[in-house]
């Protein structure tokens, strides 16, 4: 960790820039080389052919356009020093590697699901843990195996997650805590104390806790065997707390938190979920505190990744996303009483954020 501070701090910023930005793109390519197999494993292991659109190379060509912009952001980011550079510390590859045929392997009951539309199949270790989730939760979100609520989903996540968005997830994730520090004077947050809710496994817990290495974090999530592999994940790091529960109904005292923030909840919300989470968020939120989010883009974001919005939902079962699309955030933030709201669009997800204001 040294190391990487004396390298962010005596490297000249644009070559430090390009450097990042070099790294991000072989790891980009990794994530893509796995994307772009999938398919061919599912054909030969299921005999289920994916088609394509005649327009899709002309959709694909346009979407790694903004993927690359994304990645010169979050290089720019780094090499200034808005977070530092330890976020791009990967995983030991021994871990990578053996990950990706049991990848591989639940993509083939995955595609099972989905031709089926199972949507409702779990074995008796997730059903355990049905009288601690609502019944909006009780199914496979993306058909995956065990929904949120077995141990090997949560191995398995994060990994899914970047080869679906072809090793953007991290940067899209990243995206919040550049208004989150601007917020915050460029604090290391001293005396400051985060919510973050619906945690999953603690991947943007990990990079906010880098940014803000003197802040407390409370780490929530509906599923607890997630949010038991997100502890085991941020174990080296001081100053975390970690509570099972639901977002619409949050454990805690009026006014408790400096910041309350989320990534990729909201598009498997119904309406009234949004609003109750907001709600809260609200509700526990200091005045004058942040609130953050960042989620899928919507339909007025941008017009020419229409077709992915539309696509995204057929292809993974996301029953909530066709509504969540058509109901901008920043008006549900709005609406529940926050101010200074502000968003920004990066590749597939946008961050929206607002200020809880100082007096009613």
């Amino acid at each position: 960790m040294k190391l990487l501070k004396q390298i962010q701090k005596n490297i000249p910023k644009p070559i430090l820039e390009n450097a990042i930005f070099s790294y991000e793109l072989a790891r980009t390519a990794t994530f893509l080389t796995q994307n772009l197999s999938l398919p061919i494993f599912e054909y030969l292991l299921t005999g289920q052919n994916k088609t394509f659109t005649k327009e899709f190379p002309e959709q694909m060509q346009r979407a790694l356009k903004d993927l690359v912009k994304l990645l010169r952001k979050d290089a720019i980011h780094i090499s200034r020093d808005v977070y530092p550079l330890e976020v791009l510390k990967p995983e030991p590859l021994t871990q990578f590697l053996t990950r990706y045929p049991q990848i591989i392997a639940d993509g083939v009951s995955i595609s099972q699901r989905r031709i089926e539309r199972k949507a409702h199949d779990f074995d008796q270790e997730a059903r355990e843990y049905f009288r601690e989730v609502p019944d909006y939760y009780q199914r496979n979100f993306h058909y995956q195996t065990g929904g949120y609520l077995t141990e090997k989903s949560a191995a398995l996540y994060e990994h899914q997650v970047e080869i679906l968005f072809a090793g953007a997830a991290d940067a899209m994730r990243r995206l919040l805590i550049a208004p989150m520090k601007k917020h915050f004077d460029y604090s290391q947050g001293e005396g400051l104390h985060f919510l973050e809710v619906a945690a999953g496994t603690g991947r943007l817990t990990r990079f906010v806790k880098l940014a803000f290495p003197k802040a407390r974090i409370t780490v929530m999530d509906l599923s607890s065997p997630y949010l038991k592999v997100a502890q085991n994940r941020l174990s080296e790091f001081s100053r975390l707390n970690f509570v099972q529960g639901d977002g619409a109904d949050l454990p805690f005292k009026t006014e408790k938190f400096d910041a309350v923030y989320s990534c990729f909840l909201f598009h498997e919300l119904p309406l009234e979920e949004r609003r109750k989470v907001i709600s809260e968020g609200h509700r526990v939120l200091k005045p004058g505190g942040f609130y953050g989010l960042v989620d899928s883009i919507q339909n007025e974001d941008r017009k020419e990744f229409e077709w992915a919005l539309s696509q995204f939902p057929v292809d993974f079962h996301e029953p909530f996303f066709k509504n969540y699309t058509q109901n901008p955030m920043d008006g549900l933030l709005l609406n529940a009483g926050f101010h200074k709201i502000d968003q920004e669009v990066g590749f597939l997800s946008k961050v929206v954020s607002g200020v809880k204001p100082l007096s009613a």
